[in-house]
């Protein structure tokens, strides 16, 4: 089972249901919009495709609107502007060469000052400010249209959210969007500005701060703090600093994210070749694998996606890649400091999960929080995540290892219990015979109060009783004797006894069994003492045992908790 998710960035190439649909069944977890471009009806038309497909293929599916943020876009000549080393150029809001909308910004830099444009690929530096400002091109090339403008040496003093991104948050509320990733993120005040936003449109979305400069990278510790978890925004991250920095930039943002249990997004050209070949490159394909082991929770496509020839193959290959380096990599036990009782009950159960070789962690949550504190230590084992609301379980389903699904509201332990192993049953993610560690908080409904660890044995109960304080089980076929003379010691060498009750009789036969389950008596019967005094599992006072054990049935005898499964069970 694939831990790593994966983002996928919808665009022309992908906004059609067909296309959608093959990229969920390709592998794509979250999908992302970015409203850096199309508008906002576009944006909206896509959200409900993505829903109907959700409502298709039954799991749940996250969508992340990605802000435009204080980022300037240039408008050129339709054809695009050819720009040579040493030619001087002039940008402003009109009669200019470059023209941007954002007068602000040509008040706020100074001769000397460097811009970049296209992702680095053009180079200008001021000769002389004004409206519009005079520079030489120090690195030049065919510069189109929309493309993006930064200035390392002088960041952008703008707000945090434009007049657009603001109308399509208040969209994204209206279509119920589930993850909203902050652009060019500089502080902890920016993601608080942004969640303000949301609260006056009466809904709190998780926030994910995207770390792309300086300084975003000075302030990580905070950032992460406040914000529900962050992006490692390679390009502009890799523009702004020295690209020879960005490798370990990664690895500090990825720990920083992993120290505080919040998820991280790895970004930016990781199938970079796949938008016009339908394999990638060596390298890319170790850069996803590096990116996981760094202990990224999922990583993202972008153009690959949005506008490449090879949208559902990219998705396809990255699945492949993250299973294989999931498989791979050394899932180290993180030990988080912090002390809560959430953290301390999913230490607990991670400990257990791998103790006792269970199938899976079932993770009854109501907010997330119980899920993402177990994701945090990386276990060996799924987590599957069991919410009544469908809005929890796609905001999980961006997070390492988790595997979010949407069951029936519970009004007590033993409902949620039934709920979770129902479920996990039915999906097929553990069988009969499994054990699994269930966390959860009680009282049931309260948000916040992970405080229950419990290990339970997957398998369809036979019969109940007592069982006598052996802390063993065996499995075995049955035989049931209504007396003792009826068969020989050597008819149940390594077989379960069923019995209506012993004596002196049966001791021949119990000597020989591996197990002993008797409809009478109780802790001071005949069949317990001998039980106990041979070290043998052994369940007393099992009503109608031989009725409903039939003989030569395999069946596994729990006698330290007095319960018989059906077939061989590890308990």
């Amino acid at each position: 089972m694939r831990r790593t998710k994966i983002v996928a960035t919808i665009g022309p190439a992908t906004r059609s249901f067909d296309r959608l649909a093959a990229l969920a069944e390709a592998g794509m977890d979250v999908a992302r919009i970015n409203l850096s471009h199309g508008d906002v009806e576009t944006h909206r038309e896509t959200i409900r495709q993505i829903r109907a497909v959700e409502t298709q293929t039954g799991r749940p599916l996250a969508i992340m609107l990605d802000t435009a943020g204080p980022e300037i876009r240039i408008t050129t000549d339709a054809a695009g502007l050819t720009l040579v080393p040493g030619q001087r150029v002039r940008v402003g809001t009109q009669a200019a060469d470059i023209q941007v909308d954002e007068p602000r910004i040509l008040t706020q830099l100074t001769a000397g000052t460097r811009l970049i444009l296209d992702d680095g690929n053009i180079v200008l530096r001021i000769l002389a400010t004004g409206d519009p400002l005079e520079a030489e091109v120090l690195i030049g090339g065919r510069l189109m249209n929309r493309k993006k403008m930064i200035s390392p040496d002088r960041p952008w003093d703008l707000d945090i959210l434009t007049k657009e991104d603001r109308v399509a948050l208040a969209m994204g509320v209206e279509e119920g969007v589930d993850w909203i990733a902050a652009s060019f993120v500089r502080s902890p005040d920016d993601i608080i500005a942004i969640r303000r936003e949301l609260e006056d449109h009466g809904r709190l979305i998780p926030i994910m701060a995207k770390i792309e400069n300086v300084q975003a990278v000075e302030a990580i510790e905070a950032i992460v703090t406040v914000a529900d978890g962050v992006m490692v925004a390679r390009g502009d991250l890799g523009i702004e600093l020295p690209v020879e920095e960005v490798p370990w930039l990664q690895k500090k943002i990825i720990a920083a994210a992993n120290r505080a249990g919040k998820p991280v997004v790895t970004a930016t050209q990781m199938l970079e070749s796949m938008i016009a070949h339908p394999r990638p490159t060596r390298a890319e394909v170790t850069d996803v694998a590096h990116a996981i082991m760094d202990g990224t929770d999922a990583v993202m496509l972008s153009a690959e996606t949005a506008s490449g020839d090879y949208p559902v193959e990219a998705v396809r290959v990255m699945a492949q890649v993250a299973e294989a380096a999931d498989q791979q990599a050394e899932h180290f036990r993180r030990y988080l400091t912090r002390g809560s009782i959430t953290e301390a009950v999913s230490h607990a159960s991670v400990t257990a999960a791998e103790d006792l070789q269970a199938r899976a962690i079932l993770s009854a949550t109501e907010s997330g929080s119980t899920a993402l504190a177990v994701a945090a230590l990386r276990p060996r084992v799924p987590i599957i995540a069991l919410t009544p609301y469908l809005p929890i379980a796609r905001r999980l389903a961006i997070v390492w290892g988790v595997v979010p699904v949407v069951t029936a509201r519970a009004h007590s332990t033993d409902q949620m219990m039934d709920n979770a192993v129902t479920t996990a049953l039915a999906h097929g993610w553990v069988a009969s015979g499994d054990r699994v560690v269930l966390t959860a908080g009680v009282p049931i409904g309260q948000t916040g109060t992970t405080n229950l660890m419990r290990v339970i044995t997957i398998g369809d109960i036979v019969v109940k009783g007592q069982g006598v304080g052996v802390r063993a089980a065996a499995s075995g076929p049955v035989i049931t004797v209504q007396r003792p003379d009826q068969v020989t010691p050597q008819d149940v060498v390594g077989k379960v006894l069923v019995a209506p009750l012993t004596n002196e009789e049966w001791m021949p036969l119990i000597e020989n069994a591996s197990a002993i389950i008797v409809e009478s008596g109780g802790l001071t019967s005949h069949a317990a003492i001998v039980g106990l005094s041979l070290r043998k599992p052994t369940i007393v006072g099992a009503v109608d045992a031989l009725t409903k054990v039939p003989a030569g049935q395999i069946v596994t005898v729990d006698g330290a908790h007095g319960v018989v499964y059906r077939g061989t069970v590890q308990v």
